[in-house]
């Protein structure tokens, strides 16, 4: 039997690490400078997720040999995330920990206390 994987999002950078919650990943799928994470969330974390993004505040430029660079456009750092796998949980061996910042995000309905939420990111530490 495997550990379940589970995943740390820092969802206020100005205050890190004191802002952050641990939910279970559903899906972690990295290509290039995109990422995607989903999770099955409690209706006060995806309330906490909602209320502290800008999702689309990211500034995508590009050096002279057409690598991308991407930045986060809020003043604040409203639309930056540090996404981390929970130490000895399945994830943490195929993981690393991730500053992203979000282009779009998605949540379902479920029942009235949970949602899947899924978040479309970039890559911000490359």
């Amino acid at each position: 039997m495997s550990a379940p994987e589970l995943m740390r999002i820092y969802y206020s950078c100005n205050n890190y690490p004191s802002s952050s919650m641990d939910i279970p990943c559903s899906q972690w799928k990295e290509d290039n400078f995109n990422i995607v994470v989903s999770s099955f969330m409690g209706s006060a974390n995806r309330n906490t997720l909602f209320s502290n993004l800008v999702p689309g505040a990211v500034k995508e430029q590009y050096n002279i040999l057409g690598t991308p660079h991407f930045s986060d456009t809020t003043f604040s750092s409203g639309n930056s995330l540090i996404i981390s796998p929970i130490d000895s949980t399945g994830l943490s061996g195929l993981r690393e920990t991730r500053t992203v910042a979000v282009k779009h995000i998605k949540d379902e309905f479920l029942s009235p206390d949970w949602f899947y939420v899924r978040l479309e990111c970039c890559r911000l530490d490359t």
